[in-house]
């Protein structure tokens, strides 16, 4: 099965926890992964996204001038880039967040999201299915191939006996 680090983008928008919400909505309306990390020494403590703005700046009424830290979300769950898929959907089942960042030895060096893991696990069902198949294929030709031999053959095949 894959792991993490063959799906996980290594392209991700980051912050230090001094920075602003304004700064945090500009790298958001680039667009990209939906999100901003929240990095101290390229450790990740938090992680904003388009839903954190939705829920904190309509609702709760914070200024773009006020610190990131008042809408990020933290402690951060990540994962790890040698994490087999279905370790990491464990994690989603329980944890039911879209987007995690990737970290090695405390540093971040990636981000994964819900639907990368989603469509890697699609592409393993697809290959699998296709395999299945051509099993199948082999296995009607074998039949087949017997069914003749056996029906038309045979009594030639007794003869050379």
């Amino acid at each position: 099965m894959a792991r993490i680090k063959n799906i996980m983008s290594t392209d991700v928008s980051t912050l230090k926890k001094e920075a602003k919400i304004e700064d945090a909505a500009r790298l958001l309306a680039k667009g990209g992964s939906g999100c901003v990390v929240i990095v101290d020494n390229n450790k990740p403590i938090g992680i904003v996204t388009e839903l954190d703005f939705v829920k904190n700046m309509v609702s709760k009424g914070s200024s773009f001038k006020e610190p990131i830290s008042r809408i990020m979300s933290s402690p951060v769950t990540f994962m790890s880039r040698s994490m087999k898929l279905d370790e990491a959907l464990k994690i989603i089942d329980t944890k039911k967040f879209r987007r995690y960042p990737v970290v090695e030895n405390g540093e971040l060096i990636g981000l994964v999201t819900k639907r990368d893991m989603v469509n890697a696990i699609s592409d393993n069902v697809r290959l699998h299915r296709n395999i299945q198949n051509a099993v199948l294929i082999l296995f009607v030709l074998f039949e087949f191939f017997i069914f003749v031999v056996y029906r038309y053959l045979h009594p030639y095949l007794l003869f050379l006996a």
